[in-house]
């Protein structure tokens, strides 16, 4: 992140190493133990605004659709919008979205690091190849920064796009909760960065045969 961005940021009171310390956080939880690893970017954002507010930085949950563009190459670009069929894990139902936090003019985005997996699974999908010469593990930029869709489709690898449709997230509001002991098992993380954490993902899957 370049010199001018980091004061734009700092300029709203946001300390980049705290947004980094959360958000590592958050992922070792959600990589260990989420049921809905690569759809649980609504999870993230809450997540990450009740641990952001606890260094005194106010994030707004943020819903809409979302795309970014990994490669140079024409297949590069992991969409989550109504524009085109949207990024769905295998076997989930309802439609293509994204969730972030809004603070001031800056975004922050907990779930880039799960854009790898994603291009995996659009790969294995459609037979295509994504190419992954930009996959952060999180993203903190400035609204400046912020591509139209139709720009990232025909952009250069590091760009992307996020608009809020309001309509979204009040559905989303409406129908999901925080579990509170997800948030405290985030902050343990937290303020134990040395901690090993280890789920239900981490175990390996047994198949037994058919009867």
């Amino acid at each position: 992140m370049g010199q001018a961005k980091q004061k734009r940021l700092r300029s709203e009171s946001i300390d980049i190493s705290d947004v980094e310390r959360v958000g590592d956080a958050i992922r070792r939880l959600a990589t260990a133990a989420s049921e809905k690893i690569g759809y649980d970017c609504y999870v993230h954002a809450l997540i990450g605004k009740e641990l952001l507010a606890d260094f005194s930085i106010d994030a707004e949950v943020a819903a809409g659709y979302a795309a970014w563009r990994t490669g140079e190459s024409d297949g590069s670009v992991i969409a989550h919008t109504s524009k085109v069929k949207g990024y769905l894990p295998p076997g989930a139902q309802g439609f293509a979205y994204h969730a972030w936090l809004v603070c001031g003019t800056t975004i922050i985005d907990l779930t880039t690091y799960q854009i790898p997996r994603k291009a995996a699974e659009l790969d294995a999908m459609d037979g295509g190849h994504t190419q992954l010469d930009w996959a952060p593990a999180l993203l903190i930029a400035n609204f400046a920064d912020v591509k139209s869709y139709a720009a990232v489709q025909q952009g250069s690898a590091g760009m992307f796009y996020y608009e809020r449709d309001r309509r979204i997230e009040k559905i989303l509001a409406e129908t999901s909760i925080l579990d509170p002991e997800d948030v405290a098992h985030a902050r343990l993380i937290l303020r134990n960065p040395d901690l090993m954490v280890m789920g239900p993902n981490d175990i390996p899957q047994r198949s037994f045969p058919k009867e």
